[in-house]
């Protein structure tokens, strides 16, 4: 007989009406990617005087603005509007959402909350798999996510590995701008130390 799971210290996200719960992550990897993101993203805010908040997996986000539609708590998120940061959580769409994906959450992040990101205006969405140490960057321009932009962190025996034409095409793929803040570069080796 299999015991009942006990949700009450999960936490929930409501995705198109239908009811998620999250799991405590078990993997540190995951807890380690989302520490050094957002201390990557509010070292850059701070230093530049940048008016925006920086806030790590716990913060309810309500991209419509209303409580009873659908919420989400992304990995880290980004807020430049100010107004929309409330005792309840976040009323309205952050400019930046990250996503790290664990086993259980990966079409979730994929497909569900990609189109929600979309549909809600937020600006920019990364989806981080720290297996692959990959991050996919979508670009919200007119309304919609164009192109995914791939970027990872190869060791130096799979580099060495490659062909000559291939080490050329995968040189610099390790580095990435924001569209939020032109000028913050993210350096994947900041981000996948282990």
């Amino acid at each position: 007989m299999s015991e009942a799971i006990d949700y009450s210290n999960y936490k929930e996200e409501k995705i198109n009406g239908e009811i998620y719960y999250m799991a405590p992550s078990i993997n540190p990897h995951h807890e380690e990617i989302i520490t050094r993101i957002t201390r990557l993203l509010l070292n850059y805010v701070e230093d530049i005087g940048e008016n925006c908040k920086v806030y790590g997996d716990g913060v309810d986000v309500f991209l419509s603005g209303n409580l009873e539609d659908d919420y989400v708590i992304p990995d880290v998120s980004v807020v430049c509007d100010l107004n929309i940061i409330t005792n309840r959580g976040i009323m309205g769409a952050p400019f930046l959402v990250v996503e790290v994906i664990s086993l259980g959450s990966v079409e979730r992040d994929e497909i569900d909350k990609l189109e929600l990101y979309e549909k809600y205006g937020v600006k920019e969405y990364w989806i981080v798999d720290y297996k692959h140490k990959l991050v996919k960057q979508y670009i919200l321009e007119s309304g919609k996510y164009g192109n995914c932009n791939y970027y990872y962190l190869m060791s130096e025996i799979e580099f060495g590995k490659l062909s000559k034409e291939e080490k050329e095409k995968k040189k610099g793929k390790s580095k990435f701008y924001t569209s939020v803040f032109p000028d913050f570069q993210v350096d994947l080796r900041d981000v996948f130390r282990f």
